[in-house]
């Protein structure tokens, strides 16, 4: 059996989410073009190697907690589970999806046992991300969440951030834009905004990452960090 699960090839990882993937969803992949355009609910997949590199960058390890927030058919929160062996969180909205999602975890665990592999616990939860109170609990408590909110409307990101308040420091947030507008900055009159406590990096992803283009894109990495907030309330007493 391998408990170094942090070890496992990233062919033999996506070798068993493929099987999983073509056993489960292939066969009812028609259901998800049912998504619509011009709304939050449009579907698109992080690619494995991609995913992988997510979890590199943001050093994400087997005792932490992992998120994925818009989670689809939950092909992110198995990798998780099986690539780092962290406790594995999903949640999303769209029934059709959530049915797939719970099917692709009953096939998945079927196919690690075979296997021998020890695999984190995963959660999948339903719903709306912002309203579920069991994913709120959580992400007070997560080490690392992902969004793909490539799709989302500014005013679900807006609501969104609003939430990042209450997740611990040093939490990061893996998006595919960013939650914090170009230039922003602290001011007086802005003390109370989500913004100010996030430091984020912009980095790069290439061909072959995500489902709906092959072209290269940006994403965003934005780490709680509310020093930057503390030291200008502290100036601004001072003054």
């Amino acid at each position: 059996v391998l408990d170094g699960l942090s070890s496992l090839d990233l062919r033999l990882i996506e070798r068993i989410l493929t099987q999983t993937y073509a056993r489960i969803v292939s066969p009812r992949v028609s259901t998800l073009r049912q998504y619509e355009n011009g709304t939050d609910n449009v579907y698109g997949e992080l690619l494995p190697k991609f995913v992988s590199e997510i979890f590199r960058i943001t050093d994400l390890r087997p005792g932490h907690r992992f998120v994925d927030l818009g989670s689809g058919v939950g092909n992110v929160v198995l990798q998780a589970a099986l690539e780092v062996g962290c406790e594995s969180w999903g949640c999303e909205i769209m029934e059709n999806a959530c049915v797939l999602a719970e099917l692709q975890e009953h096939e998945f665990k079927a196919r690690c046992r075979l296997w021998g592999f020890d695999i984190g616990n995963i959660h999948l939860q339903r719903g709306n991300f912002l309203e579920n109170t069991t994913v709120h609990q959580v992400l007070q408590e997560a080490d690392v969440i992902l969004v793909n909110n490539q799709a989302f409307t500014p005013e679900l990101n807006d609501r969104l951030t609003s939430h990042f308040l209450d997740l611990k420091e040093g939490c990061q947030v893996v998006s595919l834009k960013s939650f914090v507008p170009s230039g922003h900055k602290i001011t007086s009159r802005n003390l109370n905004s989500a913004y100010n406590i996030l430091d984020v990096v912009e980095k790069r992803y290439y061909s072959g990452c995500v489902s709906w283009t092959d072209a290269p894109g940006s994403y965003f990495v934005s780490r709680k960090d509310s020093s930057r907030l503390h030291a200008f309330a502290d100036h601004d007493v001072g003054l």
